[in-house]
């Protein structure tokens, strides 16, 4: 795993030198909350930095800053001193480090959504030079179906919808997939399975997901990965200390840098998590049948 974790970052500092376009804007969503979306997103962030992309997050989800829990941090700014014209976004954004900045949505994220034209002509400069300042723009929406989501969704350049296997976060990501409209008609729709116990758990759950989607909406949707279950996660989330941070060698984590791999276009194969002393015994008992 570690020799392929290098090769992807090899891989990735290519192609960035190779190909510097604009940045590119991702937005993660799910049709429901509690699904582990925010924590996939501040994973994936850390991820690509190691990668050498730059990126921004864009907390949002509207007055409940979960990015900014996830990290830790407590900023002093947000949009909404964007849009009154108290500060510029170069003033806004609060540095992570490994080249991740945040940019606080609080309450603001909702009048980002439903600009006048008064309004647009301010942020669209201060937006602007964002492109300066990194390659990918990560949005962490707000769960379920708001306007605010969809527009966010429908104006970004890749949709992650995040699910579990669980039945209820099924229907959900079914009914926010057939929500998403895109100006331009195209729909560039990935999804990331959370919390499974193995690879089979995740192709099975993507491929429910996937036959409902083509019979009745008519569109593709594409399986970036999965994100094994695994209990430093749920301890990284207490200690608000993300595991890219705090247990880089962790299942989970390597799943989303397997991913990150996925996002910048180096394709390799998935991680595959050790089973321990326990899986080792239960592999024995099964063979000596």
């Amino acid at each position: 795993m570690v020799d392929q974790v290098s090769t992807l970052r090899k891989l990735a500092e290519e192609r960035v030198e190779a190909v510097p376009g604009k940045m590119r804007v991702i937005a993660v969503s799910s049709g429901k909350g509690g699904v582990g979306k925010t924590t996939f997103v501040v994973n994936l962030a850390l991820a690509l930095a190691e990668y050498n992309y730059k990126v921004i997050i864009l907390d949002g989800d509207l007055g409940l800053a979960n990015v900014d829990v996830a990290f830790g941090i407590t900023p002093k700014y947000s949009i909404k001193h964007l849009l009154s014209g108290e500060k510029k976004i170069e003033d806004i954004l609060y540095p992570i480090g490994r080249d991740i900045k945040v940019l606080p949505g609080a309450s603001g994220v909702v009048e980002l959504a439903n600009l006048d034209r008064g309004q647009l002509k301010n942020v669209l400069v201060n937006f602007g030079r964002l492109e300066k300042m990194a390659d990918i723009l990560l949005i962490d929406t707000g769960a379920g179906l708001g306007h605010t989501v969809l527009n966010f969704i429908g104006a970004s350049d890749d949709v992650i919808v995040m699910l579990t296997s669980e039945p209820p976060s099924m229907t959900d990501a079914y009914g926010l997939i057939k929500s998403i409209k895109s100006p331009s008609g195209k729909h560039n729709i990935n999804v990331v399975v959370n919390r499974i116990k193995n690879e089979q758990e995740a192709h099975q759950s993507f491929e429910r997901l996937e036959r409902a989607v083509k019979k009745f909406i008519g569109i593709p949707i594409n399986l970036l990965g999965w994100i094994y279950d695994d209990p430093s996660v749920g301890r990284s989330v207490m200690e608000q200390r993300p595991v890219g941070l705090s247990q880089q060698h962790s299942p989970a984590f390597q799943c989303v840098q397997w991913i990150a791999g996925n996002v910048t276009g180096v394709y390799l194969q998935p991680p595959t998590p050790n089973n321990g002393i326990k899986g080792f015994i239960t592999s024995l008992l099964k063979l000596n049948k």
